[in-house]
């Protein structure tokens, strides 16, 4: 995978950025109840899927693109929405190591590095775990007009049951609009799942990969990211990774 410097950055969020201590989890149980009927939870293991893969998956739909597994997905997913941010204070997650140095970082050497969200979280989910965790200043837009108004959160996120890589292209498209010119291996996705690691290369974007959750490094380089460490490195030599080429 081709690897210029890097003009603009993807975040996933969940193992990337931080961890809840499975609250979402308990969010999802709580939202699973609520439509099922009393259905027995099933197990699911949610790393690297979209929100709306996992209310499929829960669900039983496999046809990601039949409308009533669309819309059922949809209704599992506002319940969950309603349920997170009761769940999140039920369990002791964490900002993971090195992720404020490196916001703070990019925010005070970087500034004009595009530094957006890319993840399987619902635009609703992810503000509610980066309000909790203290990092959602790190990915606002710009604030514009109405001041008393927050700006929202800036990058893709999940809206419907469709591959990850459709999430990625869609933020690639968006910074490319703020960047013309800017390509594929201009751009830096990192994450933590195989599946972020195969939706980025499906676009063309290498991976920086981090074992920083669930998954091993001999997990994740199974699938052959850029770069692969067990935490996210300190500002100096992640400053010498955006400006490699290869």
């Amino acid at each position: 995978m081709t690897k210029l410097p890097t003009r603009a950055l993807f975040w996933d969020i969940d193992g990337t950025l931080l961890v809840t201590g499975r609250a979402g989890m308990i969010a999802w149980e709580e939202a699973f109840a609520s439509v099922s009927g009393g259905r027995a939870f099933p197990a699911v293991r949610p790393d690297g899927l979209t929100d709306h893969q996992i209310a499929a998956w829960l669900l039983g739909g496999e046809e990601q693109g039949r409308r009533d597994v669309q819309a059922t997905a949809a209704a599992l997913v506002r319940a969950y929405e309603q349920a997170l941010a009761g769940a999140l204070p039920q369990r002791q997650g964490r900002v993971l190591d090195r992720v404020l140095d490196l916001l703070q970082w990019l925010r005070g050497e970087r500034p004009q590095l595009i530094s957006w969200l890319v993840t399987g979280n619902t635009l609703s989910g992810a503000t509610a775990k980066l309000h909790h965790y203290g990092l959602i200043d790190y990915f606002r837009a710009a604030s514009h007009g109405d001041r008393a108004a927050l700006p929202p959160l800036v990058g893709s996120f999940s809206s419907r049951v469709e591959p990850r890589a459709h999430i990625v292209r869609r933020a690639l498209q968006m910074a490319q609009s703020r960047i013309p010119g800017l390509r594929a291996s201009e751009v830096l996705v990192i994450g933590d799942t195989p599946h972020d690691i195969e939706g980025a290369h499906a676009v063309g974007i290498p991976v920086l990969a981090v074992a920083s959750n669930t998954h091993t490094l001999d997990d994740l380089g199974a699938h052959r990211p850029w770069r692969l460490f067990s935490t996210l490195p300190p500002p100096a030599e992640f400053a010498a990774l955006l400006d490699a080429t290869n």
